[in-house]
């Protein structure tokens, strides 16, 4: 068999290969799909955005992030899934880039809910970072609820496309 027919030959069979992989994974990521959507009790989403940039005050100080917060009711038996989503652009003060975040919950600091992004050194100007906060609430009682995010900033820097979610479910 000469050179050409090898390689057409070695072609065929990653060409095959490649779409038995996409076969599999069509079927496999569809069934997952489908059992995540029906196995679902999700039972109401709420939602909030603020794209423009904001750098809280001062630093070592909590804020509320403005324009964003979410007023949500939960019913009996429910439990509360957020996440928040945003692109913090941090320049280092004294060799440190720290910004928190953290919910709050009626009025409540949720300390279980920070994250951190963030180094303590680098040899650069600035640098972003993807922030993602996620917190399950299980023991929220019945009724109407107000949640806003805070941040606080050991750095120079700010944060824009911000992204709040809430989901009320049936655990």
């Amino acid at each position: 068999m000469g050179k050409g027919s090898a390689l057409g030959v070695i072609a065929l069979l990653i060409g095959l290969g490649g779409l038995g992989f996409g076969i599999f994974s069509y079927f496999t990521l569809n069934q997952t799909i489908v059992a995540v959507q029906t196995g679902s009790d999700v039972h109401h989403t709420y939602y909030d955005n603020n794209t423009a940039l904001y750098t809280s005050p001062s630093e070592d100080s909590w804020y509320d992030i403005p324009n964003i917060s979410i007023l949500f009711q939960v019913e009996p038996g429910e439990s509360v899934y957020f996440i928040f989503t945003c692109t913090a652009h941090l320049s280092p003060v004294s060799g440190v880039w720290l910004m928190h975040f953290q919910l709050n919950i009626d009025d409540t600091q949720i300390s279980e809910s920070s994250t951190t992004v963030g180094i303590s050194t680098a040899s650069v100007t600035y640098m972003d970072f993807s922030v993602a906060l996620q917190y399950v609430g299980s023991t929220l009682s019945p009724g109407s609820h107000e949640v806003t995010v805070e941040t606080m900033r050991e750095c120079d820097g700010f944060i824009y496309h911000c992204y709040l979610i809430v989901q009320t479910y049936i655990p």
